[in-house]
């Protein structure tokens, strides 16, 4: 069982929800591989149809195989978006959950409530 801190979960309307379901469940651990041999031609005809502009294709191609290539990262835009946003809400998280102390001239682009800034 997940017990989450009641700050946390007060404040998770700051929190994005369109890939991760940050702070009620643990960030997705994706545990990809490398490509080997048993894929390598798969991801090189897919390649080949980048380099030739053939996006859909290549995208379709994805989307037939995506059972065998759900373990290696070919820098699918879902992927990328959810790793994202997961680093974006524990992010916002830490923000929220520490007092900083600013010492800058200019005033801080992002505060918190209880933050201090020190400035000119």
């Amino acid at each position: 069982m997940i017990i989450i801190d009641d700050f946390i979960t007060a404040n998770a309307s700051s929190y994005t929800h369109e890939y991760s379901n940050f702070p009620y469940s643990l960030i997705t651990q994706h545990n990809f591989k490398d490509a080997d041999d048993s894929v390598a031609s798969l991801i090189n005809e897919i390649n080949g149809y980048k380099e030739r502009g053939l996006f859909e294709l290549a995208s379709k191609t994805i989307k037939e195989n995506e059972d065998v290539l759900a373990q290696y990262s070919l820098g699918g835009a879902e992927t990328i978006n959810t790793i994202e946003e997961e680093i974006r809400n524990g992010q916002i998280m830490t923000i929220q959950k520490s007092q900083l102390i600013y010492s800058d001239d200019d005033e801080p682009e992002i505060m918190a409530k209880e933050d201090i800034w020190i400035g000119a």
